[in-house]
């Protein structure tokens, strides 16, 4: 996962490791589906791992994970404890550094508080992001940070095992470190708890200025309908439409009446990407599946609304020739939708790099602010509607 830890202008890179596994410790398991042989372990059984932070010297790696911080270990043992599967950067605080979210698989998900010059604290259990309401780990999966009420507080969604819930971490004001899990207050607990989550993201697929959810989901075992009824190795993806009414009512499960039939074919989903692969405005979405070809579905139906796509181009001094972490806030009448460019998302999945707003029925965008990673603002107005701008940190915008 790409990163920018101590803004200095260059892409560090940071790595999420998973359990440490051998053949020797596998075998020695004894790893059953009751009746029906060899099944998969659960990560319970094998150590944990520590996760990584490159530090890039000019194209020079520099390996700084101990004294980073980022290297968590349980208290007693002192054993590696990250089962990382997840990873999401974002600017939780509002500082211009770069935070990262771990979702860790059956140990508490880790919070990297950013705090200047490469240092890291993890502050997930401050935080209220390493459990679940009730104080117990979850098997997390895919991550991703969005400002999906189109206001100034931040959310971070963990799809989670079979019969966890998708956790929707908000938090309680704006540029804060305390979070809530609010799957149930914004409708996304029980409609997420039956499928087994890997891939999610947020993305707007109708183009109407509000952030869905969409979750690619398949079990691990073939054959575990023959021991748990409720479950299947195939599963549908899940699509959740954001109404932007407040309460239970926020997110909308999205049936085939709605999207049409092919998005919702069970599948063995894992990883799950989003691009405007047809040029047509809207975003399309690639699902990875397990033991399978890749699924590429192209959205019909998002590009009857408005639209305006972003690619931005940064200096490659102070910031990124990709501007990865920069702050784009884009203002439609009384609406302010808010992104940050980190293409890093899902579940072993990337993103394309432009960014896609909805407008709704709005012709064209009031105002558009983009912080840069170099911390330089740039403002545009009066940008028309379905148009693509590339937009650079030094010259300006070429349409």
């Amino acid at each position: 996962m790409q990163n920018k830890p101590n803004s200095d202008g260059d892409l560090d890179l940071f790595l999420g490791n998973y359990i440490t596994w051998t053949p020797e410790i596998d075998k020695v398991q004894g790893f059953q589906i009751s009746g029906l042989g060899r099944a998969y372990g659960p990560p319970t059984s094998f150590p944990g791992s520590l996760c990584a932070l490159l530090r890039n010297d000019s194209g020079h790696f520099t390996d700084i994970s101990e004294e980073s911080g980022i290297q968590v270990r349980t208290p007693d043992l002192k054993a590696p404890l990250a089962k990382a599967l997840g990873v999401a950067p974002s600017d939780v605080d509002g500082d211009g550094l770069v935070d990262i979210a771990v979702a860790n698989d059956t140990v508490q998900n880790f919070l990297f508080h950013n705090k200047g010059q490469g240092k890291f604290e993890e502050v997930a259990i401050l935080s209220g992001v390493a459990f679940d309401q009730s104080g117990s780990p979850r098997g997390g999966m895919g991550c991703d940070w969005a400002c999906f009420g189109n206001d100034e507080r931040l959310g971070l969604a963990i799809g989670n095992f079979a019969n966890e819930m998708t956790a929707p971490y908000v938090s309680d004001q704006p540029a804060s470190l305390q979070f809530s899990d609010l799957a149930n207050l914004y409708g996304l607990g029980a409609p997420t708890q039956p499928p087994l989550k890997f891939g999610l993201f947020f993305f707007d697929y109708d183009l109407d200025g509000r952030l869905d959810l969409l979750s690619a989901n398949g079990h691990l075992e073939p054959d575990i309908s023959k021991v748990q009824a409720s479950e299947t190795y195939e599963q549908p993806i899940q699509l959740f439409w954001n109404s932007g009414k407040v309460g239970r009512n926020l997110y909308v499960k999205v049936g085939p009446e709605t999207a049409g039939p092919n998005l919702f074919r069970p599948i063995v989903g894992r990883g799950s990407a989003y691009a405007d692969i047809d040029g047509d405005g809207d975003l399309d979405v690639v699902i990875v599946v397990n033991n399978g070809p890749a699924r590429l579905f192209r959205n019909d139906g998002g590009n009857a609304n408005h639209w305006v796509r972003l690619a931005l181009k940064g200096n490659g001094k102070t910031s990124n020739h990709d501007a990865i972490g920069a702050k784009v806030e884009l203002k439609v009448g009384d609406q302010t939708c808010r992104r940050q460019l980190f293409p890093a998302k899902s579940y072993l999945s990337s993103v394309e790099l432009p960014l896609t707003f909805g407008l709704g029925k709005a012709d064209k965008v009031d105002e558009l602010n983009i912080t840069w990673p170099s911390a330089k603002v740039t403002t545009l107005k009066d940008l028309k509607a379905n148009q693509i701008y590339q937009v650079n940190e030094e010259t300006g915008v070429v349409k």
